[in-house]
């Protein structure tokens, strides 16, 4: 064990006083002495129970949490007495400011997640399988591109968890959300690898390429770089794979797995653009950080763009292996990248960030991969 408290509670003296006291029926009701007066909570909706945004009210409310918190290092939540010359804890929290995580609407995004959580083993009709028959080729790309896919949950699971513990524990909605993501996005790992191993193809090859430029992910040096490497850059574009997918996806079970991933993923983009939006309205002075970290991370994203992925993307976007069908696939997958990009710049701007589309490397890089693939 790597920590020993202060104090040894098992042999504490006046501890073990006080416990004998109170089985004698002696109580001293002290914890009552910095009670307050009730606070007044009114249900907003009261078909939807009660939300996390009805009890946001007093020293309870986020809006009332000073921008850097500077008493409460340990775990006592927020709203929480704490006791003078206590001595409590400090557990290292280094993300103590408000704009180093908080987000517009994010009480409303945990509650979302709660209450759309599904089940890969019965919520995706795996039953319904056996009533396609799949082409080879076709599903050998979308093999390929579960693949990819199961590389990307892995780390959109990884760096929620590895930022978690530095929050202050004061921004408890914040914890509890990104906990949530990593649900999610285990259950989306989970899903494409079943869908892989479904009809016995089973995984296929993994993407070195994509894999560094996911690692650039992991390696941000702050959570609101990683936030909006992986939530606005990252699982914005994976957001509009997911859109793109359900279309050219060869039967109606692959559809309804996209259909159901993309409900979490949208809650994901969502939050890190709420994120980003709340830094640049209380943090102006982050822009260019956040501005040059995104020219480095625009770049290693096209790392996602690896020649096994886009060939299985032009394989399922043109239905076959032909010459036509390769053709109308490379049309399709152009369309689509086109729409990744746009799609990234229109959320940036959303965020405060509208210079992105003019700094940007991706139009150019894209124009380079597309007359690459069409020079073959």
């Amino acid at each position: 064990m790597s920590y020993y408290g202060s104090t040894d509670y098992s042999y504490n003296s006046d501890f073990n006083l006080r416990v004998r006291d109170m089985k004698k029926g002696n109580l001293d009701f002290g914890w009552l002495d910095d009670a307050r007066d009730k606070v007044e909570v009114r249900r907003q909706d009261p078909r939807r129970g009660l939300m996390l945004q009805d009890i946001e009210v007093g020293d309870y409310a986020i809006e009332n949490t000073p921008e850097v918190v500077r008493e409460n290092r340990g775990l006592a939540p927020r709203g929480a007495i704490l006791a003078e010359g206590s001595d409590q804890p400090d557990l290292g929290p280094t993300l103590n400011k408000k704009s180093d995580v908080w987000g517009y609407r994010v009480q409303s995004y945990w509650e979302e997640a709660m209450s759309r959580q599904w089940n890969v083993t019965t919520d995706v009709p795996w039953q319904d399988m056996d009533k396609y028959e799949i082409p080879e080729e076709i599903e050998f790309a979308f093999c390929q591109l579960c693949t990819l896919l199961s590389e990307v949950e892995m780390i959109a699971t990884d760096l929620p968890s590895k930022w978690s513990h530095h929050m202050n524990s004061q921004f408890q909605e914040v914890k509890g959300f990104i906990a949530t993501q990593c649900i999610d996005e285990a259950r989306h790992a989970e899903v494409f690898r079943k869908r892989a191993l479904a009809n016995g193809v089973g995984l296929l090859r993994a993407s070195v390429r994509g894999e560094h430029a996911l690692k650039g992910i992991l390696e941000a040096d702050s959570y609101s770089e990683g936030s909006v490497f992986l939530h606005v850059l990252g699982e914005g574009f994976i957001l509009t794979l997911f859109r793109s997918s359900e279309f050219i996806s060869p039967t109606p079970v692959e559809q309804r797995m996209f259909q159901l991933v993309m409900q979490d993923e949208a809650r994901h983009v969502s939050y890190g653009l709420q994120h980003l939006k709340y830094l640049m309205d209380e943090c102006p002075e982050a822009r260019p950080q956040i501005n040059g970290f995104l020219d480095e991370a625009e770049r290693h994203l096209t790392g996602l763009f690896n020649p096994d992925q886009l060939e299985s993307m032009i394989v399922l976007g043109g239905k076959g292996t032909s010459p036509e069908c390769i053709k109308r696939g490379v049309e399709t997958v152009g369309a689509f990248q086109g729409k990744q990009i746009q799609e990234y710049f229109h959320r940036a701007e959303r965020a405060g960030l509208p210079e992105r589309r003019e700094r940007s490397p991706l139009l150019e890089l894209q124009q380079r991969m597309l007359t690459a693939i069409q020079a073959v």
